[in-house]
C-alpha cells in the first residue's frame, strides 16, 4: 500500500451473511493493512457503520431479511453515509445483476469466487479516488472560506470608503483566487499523474496477458496429454479467464478516462490561476470559456444544462485568465438567474466576422428589466438581498472587456432569459 494510505489506516465494512465468506475477506485485508471489520446483516452493518463510518463498504448480495440492493439504497438514504463507496462482492454475476448494483449506488462489483489480487486492486483504486474527492472538497471548502473573508473585507473597505479603485480590488482578488487555484492544482497533480501512470503500465501488462492468452489458446497446448488439455481448458471456463480479461482492459480503459478528467480539471485551474498574468498571449476565445465552464461546472450542474455552439476557433491577442474570469462571472451570473422550478438552459456560442471575434452566454432565466438593464454594469450595483452579494461581478467582466479594447452587450426579456455579448478585435496589438 502507498504512503499516502497509510497516513490514515482505511476502515473497511464488510457485509456477507456467510460468517466463514466474511471472516476470510477481513482477514486478507487486515493483512493487507487496512482496519476491516465484518458483521453479517443489513441491520448490523447500518448500526455499525453509524456508529463508526467506514471509508468503504464491501456487500454481499444475496442475504436474508434485507438484501445488498436494499442495504445499499438505505446508505444512500442517509447523509451520513451516502458519499462511502460501495462495491458489491457477489455470486450473481449476470448484466441486470451488475446493473442493478449501480443503479442503487454502487461503484464497482467482484463476482465470486473472487481472486484476492482483483479485491486487492479494486479496493486500493476507490480507496483512493475516495481519498482525493476528500482532498477536493477540502480544498474547495478553503476556497469557499477564503472567498467569504475576501468578500467580508471588500464590504468593509465599501464601508470605508465607496470610492476606492475598483481595479485594484479586482486585482488583489484575482491574484488571491489565482493563488489559491494553484495550490489546489499542485496538490492534486502529483497524486494523479501516479495514477494515471500506473494505469498506463498495468494497461500495457494486460495487453502483454491477453497476448499470451491468445497464443496459449492457438497453440491448443500441443503436447499436453488429451486430459490435460482438457482440465486446463475447463479452469479456463469456470475461472471465465477471457470475460476478466475483456472486462479488464474496459475497466483500465475508463479508468485512464477518469484519470483525464481529473487532469483537464488541474489544468484549466492552473490556467485559471494566471488571471493577473502581465503578458499577454494569443489564444482561443473558446479554450477561456471552456476555463471558465470547467471552474463553474460543481455550481451549475444540479440547475442547468449547457449547449455548446462554437463557431470560431479564431486567436486572439489576450490576457486568457483575465477572459476566463469574465466569462466565469457570466456563467455564475447566468445561473443565478435561473428558477429554481425548473431545469435551465445556458448556451454559449462563438463566431466572428472580417473584424472581430464574438462570444455569447445566454440563460432562460428571470431576464432584466430596463431599468435595471441601465445600471447592472455600475460598482456595486445589485438586485440580490444585502449580504448574498458584492455587485461587482459583472463591474468586472466590463472592466475586464475594456481593457482588452472589445465591448460588452447584453439583451434581455423579463422572465424570457438574457444574453451577454462579449466582441473583440481580432487583430490587435498586447494590452
Amino acid at each position: 500500500m502507498t504512503d499516502a494510505l497509510e497516513e490514515n489506516v482505511p476502515n473497511i465494512l464488510i457485509v456477507d451473511d456467510t460468517p466463514a465468506n466474511a471472516l476470510l475477506l477481513a482477514r486478507m485485508l487486515t493483512l493487507r493493512g487496512y482496519h476491516a471489520r465484518a458483521v453479517h446483516s443489513g441491520a448490523l452493518a447500518l448500526q455499525a457503520a453509524r456508529l463508526e463510518p467506514p471509508d468503504l463498504f464491501l456487500l454481499d448480495i444475496k442475504m436474508p431479511e434485507m438484501d445488498g440492493y436494499e442495504l445499499c439504497e438505505l446508505l444512500k438514504a442517509d447523509p451520513l453515509l451516502e458519499e462511502i463507496p460501495v462495491i458489491f462482492v457477489s455470486v450473481l454475476n449476470e448484466t441486470v445483476d451488475k446493473v442493478q448494483g449501480f443503479r442503487v449506488g454502487g461503484v464497482d462489483f467482484v463476482t465470486k469466487p473472487f481472486q484476492l489480487e482483483e479485491v486487492y486492486a479494486r479496493v486500493e483504486a476507490h480507496l483512493r479516488i475516495r481519498s482525493l474527492q476528500r482532498r477536493l472538497l477540502e480544498q474547495q471548502m478553503k476556497l469557499q472560506e477564503f472567498n467569504g473573508r475576501l468578500e467580508e473585507r471588500v464590504e468593509e473597505e465599501i464601508c470605508k470608503s465607496r470610492d476606492k479603485d475598483l481595479l485594484v480590488m479586482r486585482q488583489e482578488k484575482l491574484a488571491s483566487l489565482g493563488q489559491l487555484a494553484a495550490g489546489v492544482a499542485h496538490e492534486i497533480n502529483n497524486p494523479i499523474g501516479y495514477i494515471s501512470s500506473n494505469l498506463s503500465v498495468l494497461a500495457e501488462y494486460f495487453e502483454q496477458i491477453v497476448e499470451y492468452d491468445r497464443i496459449c489458446q492457438e497453440s491448443g497446448f500441443g503436447g499436453l496429454a488429451p486430459s490435460i488439455r482438457e482440465s486446463i481448458t475447463k479452469s479456463r471456463n469456470s475461472l471465465r479467464v477471457e470475460e476478466l480479461l475483456e472486462d479488464g482492459v474496459a475497466l483500465i480503459r475508463e479508468s485512464l478516462v477518469g484519470a483525464g478528467r481529473v487532469t483537464k480539471i488541474v489544468r484549466d485551474l492552473k490556467n485559471f490561476s494566471r488571471a493577473d498574468a502581465v503578458e499577454s498571449e494569443a489564444v482561443a476565445l473558446t479554450s477561456c470559456m471552456d476555463i471558465a465552464l470547467t471552474i463553474a461546472h460543481n455550481e451549475l450542474k444540479y440547475i442547468t444544462t449547457i449547449r455548446k455552439e462554437y463557431e470560431s476557433g479564431e486567436e486572439i491577442l489576450c490576457h486568457p485568465g483575465q477572459l476566463s474570469q469574465l466569462f466565469l462571472n457570466l456563467l455564475v451570473n447566468a445561473g443565478q438567474s435561473l428558477s429554481a422550478l425548473k431545469m435551465g438552459e445556458i448556451v454559449l456560442r462563438s463566431w466572428h466576422d472580417d473584424r472581430c471575434v464574438f462570444a455569447s452566454v445566454s440563460d432562460n432565466g428571470c431576464g432584466i428589466s430596463e431599468e435595471v438593464r441601465e445600471r447592472i454594469f455600475d460598482p456595486f450595483f445589485t438586485t440580490k438581498d444585502v449580504g448574498k452579494g458584492t455587485g461587482l461581478g459583472l463591474s468586472i467582466a466590463y472592466d475586464i472587456i475594456s481593457r482588452h479594447k472589445g465591448e460588452i452587450m447584453v439583451e434581455s426579456v423579463v422572465d424570457g432569459g438574457s444574453t451577454f455579448t462579449v466582441k473583440l478585435p481580432r487583430i490587435r496589438e498586447a494590452v
